[in-house]
């Protein structure tokens, strides 16, 4: 049996921008999915410390499994959140450590 998704608008990323342009365009009646790249993060999640790399950045060809994501390009490198939430989740960790 085949499945049927039909959807007015597709948002990709849970983050700042993502949570309130998904959130207002279903405000307005539209029917809107939300993709993740990443995982729910429980507080028991986060790293005790930034010195553990593993669980504080995200490169899976190294076995780094955290919430930051580093993009290197020419002339810039970005940080960016990984996971539910995008940039947030590592936000309220590093507000409230």
């Amino acid at each position: 049996m085949k499945e049927s998704h039909d959807y007015d608008f597709i948002v990709i990323g849970s983050g700042f921008g993502g949570s309130v342009s998904a959130c207002r365009l279903s405000e307005k009646g539209y029917k809107v999915a939300v993709l993740e790249m990443g995982k729910r993060w429980k507080p028991e999640d986060f790293p005790k410390t930034n010195w553990n790399l593993k669980r504080y950045f995200w490169a899976p060809l190294f076995r780094c499994f955290g919430f930051f994501r580093l993009s290197l390009f020419r002339h810039a490198w970005v940080l960016s959140g990984v996971g539910v939430g995008g940039q947030f989740p590592s936000l309220f960790f590093e507000i409230f450590r």
